[in-house]
Order: C-alpha cells, then sequence, then structure tokens
C-alpha cells in the first residue's frame, strides 16, 4: 500500500499522534508554526480547548482583529504519524497583507528534508481553491531558506522584501496565483 498523505482537520482522535508531534518539536527547540501549534495541548481538557478555538476561528468568531482562518494538519495515515500543520487565513486584513499572507505551514522536525512542506503546501492551496481564494500571498523569514526555496517550487513568485515590526527581521513575501 502506498502511503497516503492527506490534509485532516483537528480532531480529538488525534490527540496522542498531536501530542507526540508536537513534544518532539517543543524538545527540538526549533521555531513552530502556524500559530494554533503554539496553543497548550499537554492535557485532553488543553488539547480540547484547542480543537474548540480553531473551531471558532475557522467559523469567523471571537477573531480579535485577525481574520478567520481554518487549520489543517498532514497526517500519513501507513505510518499513522502527524507529520506537519498549516493554517489558511479566508482573508488577509490590513495586517495580513503587510507581512505573513494567506498561508502558515510547518513541518515536525525528523520529518524535514523529506519533500513533505511541499505536499503540505500544496494541499493548503488546493484547500485555498476550494475556497476561492484565487491568489495566496506567503511569507518567510529570509533566513528560512528551506521554506522560500517550498514556496518557489510550488509557483510562488517574490514580489518584495518588508521588516517584521515585532522582531525587525526581514520576511521574504511571494505570490502563487491559482488557476
Amino acid at each position: 500500500m502506498k502511503n497516503m498523505i492527506k490534509l485532516v482537520k483537528p480532531n480529538r482522535k488525534y490527540y496522542q499522534l498531536y501530542k507526540d508531534m508536537m513534544d518532539e518539536w517543543n524538545m527540538e527547540g526549533s521555531r513552530i508554526a502556524p500559530w494554533p501549534l503554539h496553543l497548550k495541548y499537554h492535557t485532553l481538557q488543553y488539547f480540547d480547548e484547542m480543537i474548540n478555538r480553531v473551531q471558532e476561528v475557522e467559523a469567523g468568531e471571537n477573531l480579535e482583529g485577525y481574520s478567520a482562518s481554518t487549520t489543517y494538519w498532514l497526517y500519513d495515515d501507513k505510518r499513522n504519524i502527524l507529520i506537519g500543520a498549516s493554517n489558511l487565513r479566508h482573508y488577509l486584513t490590513k495586517a495580513g497583507l503587510k507581512t505573513w499572507g494567506h498561508i502558515g505551514y510547518g513541518i515536525r522536525p525528523s520529518e524535514r528534508k523529506k519533500g513533505f512542506a511541499t505536499q503540505l503546501l500544496k494541499l493548503t492551496l488546493e484547500e485555498a481553491r476550494i475556497k476561492n481564494i484565487d491568489k495566496v500571498l506567503l511569507g518567510a523569514y529570509v533566513g528560512n531558506i528551506a521554506s522560500w526555496k517550498v514556496m518557489e517550487k510550488c509557483g510562488a513568485e517574490l514580489e518584495n522584501i518588508v521588516i517584521e515590526d515585532e522582531t525587525g527581521l526581514p520576511i521574504k513575501r511571494y505570490w502563487i496565483v491559482l488557476k
């Protein structure tokens, strides 16, 4: 049987797989993206609260100035493992248009450099098409060479480099036109 890599939405049935992924990520110490992965998950109660929060944001509720967005996890059903996550903003706020754009994504440390980021971004772009988003903005820190190479591999064209207000770090911003 061929590996079936697919997007799944956050669900309680993935609790242990999610915990394993996030424990690995936190132990390794690299930057964790997208934003929903910053929510507490260590207990089933925290996990349920995280699930509720991402569902609330997807429904456009309690956005606190942010855009509605959908969170996906990249799941390998043959190995029964969560590989990474993406978050697709349904529209851009002024802040979203200024820096990061429509999609944030990340791959757990042990699964990097295996082509999964490209798969994750391509699958998330398909979801953007379904949501009638015809032009997707993406951003990556200039130093995150792997991420912007993935974007370029997926057809992204560089628009510019901006400076992030919070960190002062340069962000490469790309557009992908969906056909």
